[in-house]
């Protein structure tokens, strides 16, 4: 006896979500941080000394989201906070020493398996994939907020 088609989209949706869970749990078993401090290090590291908004962008995370995630890295000691030369309200993020040590030695992709993933689908595969979800999202309770958290704190 063959498997329904759902029972085979339930299966893939857990090979995903394990695919996802094994890389955090690699990534905080080497670097000792979550999955979305790592990316934010990795933004960072791309281009040192953004404000929360352009972190919040670059993570699709909500604003208030990456401000509680910059504060708790400050009290860890992966980033530090300084007002900007040319605007003394803005305020800057930036690596520090212990956040480009870590950075530099975690494993890749350092946005997550799934965000890198996404990234390698033509525009049609993205809209194939959106238009299927948007049917099992519609049919389903959800909460919108929950598209600005980050995977690994979901």
């Amino acid at each position: 006896m063959s498997e329904s088609l759902d029972i085979i989209a339930l299966k893939k949706f857990r090979m995903i979500f394990k695919s996802v869970r094994s890389h955090f749990h690699e990534v905080e078993q080497q670097c000792g941080v979550s999955g979305s401090q790592l990316w934010l290090l990795s933004c960072l590291k791309k281009k040192d000394k953004q404000r929360v908004t352009e972190l919040a962008n670059a993570l699709s995370i909500h604003q208030s989201t990456a401000s509680n995630l910059i504060e708790k890295m400050v009290r860890e000691g992966l980033v530090k906070k300084e007002k900007s030369l040319a605007d003394q309200r803005v305020t800057l993020i930036s690596l520090s020493d212990l956040g480009l040590s870590v950075v530099s030695k975690a494993p890749g992709p350092a946005e997550g398996i799934l965000p890198a993933t996404l990234k390698t689908l033509s525009a049609t595969e993205l809209h194939q994939i959106c238009q299927s979800l948007d049917l099992i999202l519609s049919k389903m309770d959800i909460d919108p907020a929950a598209g600005q958290t980050p995977l690994s704190d979901l």
